[in-house]
């Protein structure tokens, strides 16, 4: 996850926001690379893996909806989440 922490966070605090953003980008990223291909199949793969999620995620408010996932990806930054991505694979599989 240390990877994702230079990715910021698009949401403004005082939204209410409810889930952690790093989890939701672990959650996410789990979730595509298990064969979704959709926010509605990462939603989906969430619920259905919730109990092995919080093995190690703390998932303080639950798992996330559907517009929770959209919200998040709509306004984040494409270019700051690639460089992140990269090095977590570079690190993962060697370069």
């Amino acid at each position: 996850m240390c990877c994702f922490r230079e990715v910021d966070d698009p949401r403004k605090p005082s939204n209410g926001t409810l889930h952690d953003f790093l989890e939701i980008l672990v959650i996410a990223i789990a979730a595509v690379l298990s064969d979704c291909d959709t926010i509605e199949d990462i939603a989906h793969w969430e619920r259905e893996k919730e109990d092995w999620l919080r093995q190690f995620l703390v998932l303080r408010n639950g798992v996330a909806s559907e517009e929770t996932f959209l919200r998040i990806f709509r306004a984040l930054d494409p270019k700051q989440f690639e460089a992140a991505f990269r090095r977590w694979v570079a690190g993962v599989v060697g370069t």
